[in-house]
């Protein structure tokens, strides 16, 4: 039987794993990266934290003092996992980082102190810089790094010359293009023609399209629970 391959980090890969296991698929995941957490500066001033990343709530989840801050988050995966690592205020964008700016601005007061986005070092967009052209005060503060692998092991490069994954789920433009180089680096361009690739939005198949694949599938909604919907209908 044919894999699904999840390339996020194992703390996003196994509860993933676990819904598509209960769908009747069978799961690899191999982490293409892992997370280096910093210690955080102290905080001036702060109104509300915004959360575009599971990595940035992983790096401050035993800071007691944060978890009281109001916190602003770009879905509701996110906030699932703010509720459970104890933060007491979440607001979430039920979207993309746009649509987190979009719910700041409505939400927030550019007079009653400073939003703080904690971020890993590469980020999508610049949401301090938009809000600050609102009026907002707004600074970032780089919580994290990401390590990338530099090739695919032995026995993920036999996996797919044995022709034992159908189908790769994406959920980043970041690890998408890691994905994507380390396929070329790999010589597995004619393996990878034979799967699927699964993208979370359009930006990431931006990304899955630079090498060829039998079909690339593009979420209707930025979430989770909408790229598991792929697999409702038993494909």
């Amino acid at each position: 039987m044919s894999h699904v391959l999840l390339i996020r980090a194992l703390e996003d890969a196994l509860p993933l794993a676990s819904h598509l296991e209960a769908l009747g698929k069978k799961v690899l995941c191999y982490p293409l990266f892992e997370p280096v957490f910093f210690a955080i500066s102290p905080l001036e001033n702060p109104q509300a934290l915004l959360i575009t990343s599971k990595n940035a709530l992983r790096a401050i989840k035993n800071n007691s003092y944060l978890k009281k801050i109001p916190l602003y988050v770009v879905g509701d995966q996110t906030a699932a996992l703010a509720h459970q690592l104890g933060f007491i205020t979440v607001f979430s964008a039920k979207g993309n980082s746009r649509d987190l700016q979009e719910l700041v601005a409505r939400q927030a007061r550019p007079d009653a102190g400073i939003l703080y986005h904690l971020s890993g070092e590469t980020i999508k967009g610049d949401i301090v810089r938009e809000l600050r052209v609102l009026g907002f005060k707004a600074q970032r503060q780089v919580v994290y790094q990401i390590n990338d692998i530099e090739h695919f092991s032995n026995s993920l490069t036999t996996d797919f010359f044995n022709k034992k994954i159908s189908h790769v789920l994406f959920f980043s433009p970041r690890t998408t293009e890691l994905f994507i180089n380390l396929v070329k680096a790999s010589k597995l361009e004619k393996e990878i023609a034979l799967n699927k690739a699964l993208c979370l939005s359009y930006d990431i198949a931006e990304k899955a399209q630079k090498i060829l694949w039998k079909e690339i599938w593009i979420s209707p909604h930025p979430s989770t629970h909408n790229i598991l919907g792929y697999f409702d209908d038993g494909k």
